[in-house]
């Protein structure tokens, strides 16, 4: 194709406090006009289990090997096409270029340049139908030791059109960042957002996908079967896009992470299911049209960190009381402009992010256990009994 290049290769990392990586964070009521900026997705640039570092044995690290980038890995590579380590040559062998499944990847990159006016982006380093993705670099993918695609990170790049059916045969794919970060920087406006429209396709043959991260776009649909990825995905961002249905067989999504969905169009039914989502760590549902009311079953999330349906207007139910202890992580609630009623609502329905410390603590103590009660109470008690 013969396109200009640039000289960066690279992600964006923008960061805001909310969360880290990719999704947007809208205006709510004018007392949080401060908070209209977009950021990045809490689980991207990588999940790092947080609570298994508390008692590692070594298997998290393990299990990192398979995000090792083709240009650190070739030391040790023992891959039969790859016989010479780091040599640049390895590239233009037949036994390296006339493998299929390569073969597929550099077809479906190059379909997806053609898709999303790939000419237009802001960066196509070595975007090249002559030189090869891994070896030579191109813009935002990065292979493994083999030779296959593992990240495709391509944020803030112009991306206009949709997205080809052939990005599933990135089949060794970790990685799917095509999302927008801000709107604008400093009131700049940010010309580079992407601009990703309709349905994606299915990803069913990424057996390894652990993140998808395509906030900031104009995306309709997410994969019908995305179930099928269930067993790896751990962070799943696609705020600020015109989805209007959640995932279909949320119970499949046992490792899931990070789900931020907030800011669509969403107008599915709270379903039983979300308390299988066990795992879960932060969950973004809010600016949506969810209805239906909210059920004991969410008491399974007893991971949670935290979960933000605000600005649901016709969302009902009561948040079970249960989770007051039960929910023993979780760092705040929003519920602001739902219809949930019940104790907690009673504490946190007028506040734009109820902390744990504004509904932990019961009025009578009720749901305090005996090694939570402060001495000071309990000299009282006896101070009073001893009065009597």
């Amino acid at each position: 194709m013969g396109l200009m290049l640039s000289s960066c290769r690279g992600e964006s990392s923008m960061s805001a406090p909310a969360r880290c990586r990719g999704g947007w964070l809208a205006v709510g009521t004018a007392s949080m006009a401060f908070l209209a900026v977009l950021h990045k997705c809490s689980a991207a640039g990588g999940i790092t289990d947080d609570e298994k570092l508390l008692f590692s044995d070594g298997q998290w690290h393990r299990n990192q090997r398979k995000s090792i980038p083709l240009e650190t890995s070739c030391y040790y590579t023992t891959h039969a096409a790859l016989p010479y380590g780091c040599q640049y040559r390895a590239a233009k062998e037949p036994a390296y270029k006339s493998d299929s499944q390569r073969q597929l990847e550099k077809q479906a990159l190059l379909d997806m340049f053609n898709a999303l006016d790939g000419p237009n982006w802001r960066s196509t380093d070595n975007w090249d139908e002559d030189l090869d993705p891994c070896w030579d670099y191109w813009y935002g993918v990065t292979c493994d030791e083999h030779g296959y695609v593992i990240k495709l990170e391509l944020a803030d790049n112009r991306l206009v059109g949709s997205l080809p059916a052939t990005i599933g045969n990135l089949i060794s794919l970790l990685k799917l960042d095509l999302s927008s970060t801000q709107p604008d920087y400093h009131q700049h406006e940010n010309r580079n957002i992407n601009r990703i429209e309709g349905k994606m396709h299915s990803l069913a043959r990424m057996t390894r996908i652990e993140e998808i991260e395509v906030s900031g776009n104009l995306i309709t649909q997410l994969p019908k079967d995305l179930y099928l990825n269930a067993k790896t995905l751990r962070s799943l961002c696609a705020s600020f896009n015109k989805l209007r249905k959640l995932p279909e067989k949320l119970d499949e999504y046992k490792v899931l992470h990070t789900l931020e969905l907030d800011n669509n169009l969403i107008a599915d039914t709270f379903p039983e299911e979300f308390g299988a989502l066990s795992n879960a760590r932060i969950i973004h549902l809010q600016y949506n049209k969810l209805k239906g009311e909210i059920n004991e079953a969410i008491v399974g999330m007893d991971r949670v960190r935290v979960f933000d349906v605000a600005h649901n207007p016709n969302l009902g139910g009561q948040l079970p009381e249960e989770i007051i202890v039960l929910w023993a992580e979780t760092d705040y609630l929003s519920i602001l402009n739902t219809s949930i009623s019940g104790y907690i609502s009673s504490l946190c329905l007028d506040v734009p992010f109820c902390w744990k410390f504004m509904y932990d603590t019961h009025k009578d103590l009720t749901w305090a256990t005996v090694a939570d009660v402060p001495d000071i109470v309990s000299m009282t008690i006896e101070l009073a009994k001893s009065a009597r």
